[in-house]
């Protein structure tokens, strides 16, 4: 039986003028149920036109679903569904899943080794037919695992943000972009709502591998979905929760009968996820100094069959006139403050050097070479180096490359949808010097920041000339 364990991490610390405490909530899942639960895949394969030049695309797409048809565990459900400007059932042909056995295998790897490629592109069609299909099977671990190449020309945005909104807290979806002529916002976005990764195949014959690791991730989730109920006073509400470990991803959440905010999590196996919560707070002015005050409580909530769900436990403020122990922020909320960071930086490089500016995109990848360097994050150095050359990662000074694919900076910028490599250090990040007040909401942040802890603001230099 699948158990969990959590811990939060925060500096309780605050000052009157604070009007935000942060914390990171980590939740460990380990174990899992004697026998393996229902699961549910559909695997939505791009069969548009474009798919068929280079023609490495579709022989790989081929490949991949062939090897993602291999790992399915006996009695899984599945579809294969060739996605053009309509969704179409390649197997079964009925809409309807069937149970993987080495016989049905067989046949949806041969269906899967004769797609073709024709039409246009429209996602939304494909997500709204996986729906369905999942639709039918509550009890199981749900799952669709999504490759285009191209952007959405059949339809507009609106209609494809509509489908998947509705699709949400429905069943997982990860998504994948293969080639140079795809949106990464699209996949994003589906990835952000639907509680999966989103990142690019950087060469086209990495597809089977990279579609085998999401099986067999799918395949290991036992517990249909987990959710976060964060309860708050008054004076304080929520102002945002964030998964932050091993993807990025913004929750959303609603009010359950009984109030506070509940979010959804999706579907878990054994492993560890971390969230990062911002409380926004009233005036502290006249509240109680000196001692711990509860500012909220967050626990988990599941309607699976798991081992005895831990306490909740409490988000603290204590309010102090103390200025080094009010502007100390937490390890893991700094770490997270700076994964942020380092997200937007990597973007804003992409953006200019999209426009030719390569002197702006140094400078903003740059700041993040220097970022991933201090958080060790291996992964996004191994891809920025795709673009530029890094002369010098602790004083952020690259040097961008001449010509660079597109997929490589789409890769890049969906770094933190895909899995973050890096590790919050034991060490403190902090430097010594004076605290510095940020100038759009006057939150006071620690020595050496460059950016405000609260809202991400740009920081001038730290007083006494630190920077």
């Amino acid at each position: 039986m699948t158990s969990f364990s959590v811990e939060l991490s925060q500096n309780k610390y605050l000052s009157t003028s604070d009007k935000y405490a942060h914390a990171v909530f980590v939740v460990r899942a380990e174990g899992g149920p004697a026998e393996p639960v229902a699961a549910a895949e559909v695997l939505l394969v791009d069969c548009s036109s474009s798919m068929d030049w280079p023609p490495t695309k579709i022989a790989n797409a081929r490949r991949a679903a062939a090897a993602a048809i291999d790992l399915l565990r006996d009695g899984t459900l599945f579809a294969i569904v060739a996605g053009t400007e309509q969704a179409t059932m390649r197997y079964p042909v009925t809409e309807e899943l069937c149970a993987a056995n080495p016989e049905t295998r067989a046949r949806a790897k041969a269906v899967a080794a004769n797609l073709t490629a024709s039409g246009e592109t429209a996602m939304s069609t494909w997500l709204a037919l996986a729906d369905r299909l999942l639709a039918r099977h509550p009890n199981a671990i749900r799952h669709a695992l999504l490759l285009t190449d191209g952007v959405n020309h059949g339809e507009s945005p609106a209609v494809l943000h509509r489908v998947v909104d509705e699709c949400r807290g429905h069943f997982t979806c990860d998504a994948r972009g293969i080639g140079d002529d795809w949106d990464p916002e699209e996949l994003r976005r589906i990835a952000s709502v639907l509680h999966g990764t989103a990142d690019a195949v950087v060469e086209d014959d990495e597809l089977a591998a990279d579609f085998g690791r999401i099986i067999q991730s799918a395949m290991g989730k036992s517990v249909r979905e987990v959710r976060l109920r964060i309860v708050t006073p008054p004076f304080a509400r929520v102002e945002f929760v964030r998964q932050v470990v091993p993807t990025q991803v913004q929750l959303a959440g609603h009010d359950p009968a009984g109030g506070g905010v509940e979010v959804s999590t999706g579907s878990w196996g054994p492993e560890t996820r971390e969230f990062l919560i911002c409380l926004r707070l009233d005036d502290l002015t006249g509240r109680p100094q000196g001692q711990d005050l509860q500012f909220g409580r967050v626990e988990l909530v599941t309607e699976d069959d798991v081992g005895a769900l831990p306490d909740p436990l409490p988000i603290l403020g204590h309010i102090t006139t103390d200025v080094s122990l009010s502007t100390r922020i937490d390890d893991k909320v700094q770490w997270h403050t700076l994964q942020a960071k380092l997200s937007e930086k990597l973007g804003e490089g992409w953006a200019y050097y999209r426009e030719g500016d390569l002197d702006a995109a140094a400078r903003a990848w740059g700041e993040a070479a220097r970022i991933a360097t201090k958080l060790g994050d291996e992964k996004v150095l191994r891809r920025l180096r795709r673009l530029v050359d890094i002369e010098d990662a602790t004083r952020g000074v690259v040097r961008p490359k001449d010509s660079g694919r597109r997929r490589d900076g789409f890769s890049l910028i969906l770094s933190s949808h895909s899995e973050l490599s890096g590790t919050p250090r034991e060490q403190p990040v902090h430097q010594d010097g004076e605290p510095i007040q940020c100038p759009e909401c006057e939150t006071l942040s620690p020595p050496g920041s460059k950016v405000c802890m609260a809202h991400g603001h740009p920081l001038g230099p730290a007083p006494g000339g630190a920077s």
